[in-house]
């Protein structure tokens, strides 16, 4: 049976093209034009494979990956497209879920090879039960070794936890842990930011929520709400998150006073550089998951390169460290890693975790617009890609752009860059 695709971008040239050279080569096609168009096709059929434009008006395609993969049961992969101007955010959409990107212009010897790859990794039962396994906290030093027990202490709890810890930290990976230990056979779930808290209740498994700030004051009103009395007699549990530490969280505006002071209680979650000592394990264990996962080839880190990376400050987190992984082993197939390998890519890696980098966008302007659309359309290409550079968070964005949250609510409402969540 042909495998059914579905094809979302929002440039009728490129769908066109796409479902004529799919089709062409057996598979069934579906085209969307939008990311609402592309949740009705999947309500009615399911697609053995997506191929996701980034840049999308309304929703780009990061969110809507970020949708999809938020369910524990959602297996189909996705394959992201990118323009020149958006690999850096197509590489950061593999840590959210996505298979693999092609960059624009296609080329359609690569791309129909990422299909056909990305298609026989979801054919594979094997694939299925290994994607469905979350990752673990790795390590054996006293400061891991302490944390494992403190959340085996309170496995049994359905009070609310918070977490803290810097962004890339795993603090995901340990709220997946202590759900794990509390209901082995529940998937962990994230707040949909369709709907909210309200629309979560009664929990029907441990609710995760990765950034507290996201959240606007009538959300935090009701999350407190539910925390304090409609979740007292559940089996399940609220697992809060935050970057922001406690005094962080009490000197921000956007935070009522009643949340902050549920970080006093906070567990943080350590950075990398605190046990270093773990790496060489997180290196074997990075490569094992994307060996099975991702196919890609298996490689051994030799001693002298596991000091050499214990000694380097891993800026991104362990998000970084993973990512760097990754990178080494699609890099070629050869089984041993050299060091000459490692410092080249470690470069490329620094580069693209440094504050800042990636601060650059190309733009065109029509020399015949009037300075009105001209000036849209400036702002439009910036705050499109800060809003990325922020991780979609407008807590952040406002930050970087020095600019109050509620004015930039409006302005990226007036832009099309926002689309304001349902409370």
């Amino acid at each position: 049976m042909s495998a059914r695709i579905l094809v979302v971008d929002d440039e009728p040239d490129i769908r066109s093209l796409l479902k004529d050279i799919l089709e062409d080569e057996g598979y069934i096609v579906d085209i969307a034009e939008h990311a609402r168009a592309a949740n009705e096709i999947r309500r009615s059929t399911t697609p053995d494979l997506v191929l996701l434009d980034i840049w999308m008006p309304e929703i780009d395609g990061v969110t809507l990956l970020k949708e999809w993969k938020s369910s524990a049961s959602d297996h189909c992969p996705v394959v992201m497209m990118s323009g020149h101007g958006t690999v850096e955010t197509a590489v950061e959409a593999t840590r959210f879920g996505a298979y693999d990107f092609v960059e624009k212009p296609l080329s359609m010897a690569k791309l129909l090879s990422t299909v056909k790859a990305a298609l026989s990794s979801a054919q594979q039962p094997s694939q299925q039960e290994l994607r469905s396994k979350s990752e673990e906290p790795v390590g054996t030093s006293q400061i891991v070794r302490q944390l494992k027990q403190k959340f085996n202490a309170l496995r049994n709890s359905n009070a609310a936890l918070f977490l803290t810890g810097a962004n890339g930290s795993g603090r995901k990976i340990w709220a997946s842990y202590l759900s794990e230990l509390s209901h082995p056979n529940v998937a962990m779930q994230f707040l949909d930011s369709n709907s909210g808290i309200s629309q979560s209740m009664p929990l029907k498994a441990n609710l995760y929520i990765e950034e507290i700030a996201d959240l606007d004051k009538d959300q935090q009103l009701r999350l407190c709400d539910a925390i304090q009395h409609d979740n007292r007699d559940s089996r399940y549990r609220f697992i809060l998150s935050s970057r922001f530490d406690y005094a962080e969280l009490v000197d921000n505006k956007e935070i009522i006073s009643v949340v902050a002071e549920f970080w006093k209680q906070a567990i943080r979650i350590p950075s990398l550089d605190e046990h270093v000592e773990d790496i060489p394990e997180l290196l074997e264990y990075y490569v094992n998951w994307y060996s099975e996962r991702e196919q890609l080839p298996y490689r051994h880190f030799g001693v002298a390169a596991q000091n050499l990376l214990r000694n380097h400050h891993w800026g991104g987190e362990l998000s970084q460290l993973k990512q760097f992984v990754k990178t080494v082993l699609s890099d070629n197939d050869s089984e041993t890693i050299e060091l000459d390998e490692i410092r080249r890519l470690l470069v490329k890696s620094d580069r693209a975790y440094r504050p800042g980098s990636g601060n650059t966008i190309q733009l065109t302007i029509d020399l015949d617009m009037d300075l009105r659309e001209a000036r849209e359309t400036f702002e439009r290409a910036f705050l499109s890609r800060q809003l990325a550079l922020s991780g979609n968070s407008i807590t952040e964005l406002a930050k970087r752009v020095g600019q109050e949250r509620t004015n930039l609510y409006r302005k990226l409402k007036t832009l099309g860059l926002h689309k304001k969540k349902k409370s």
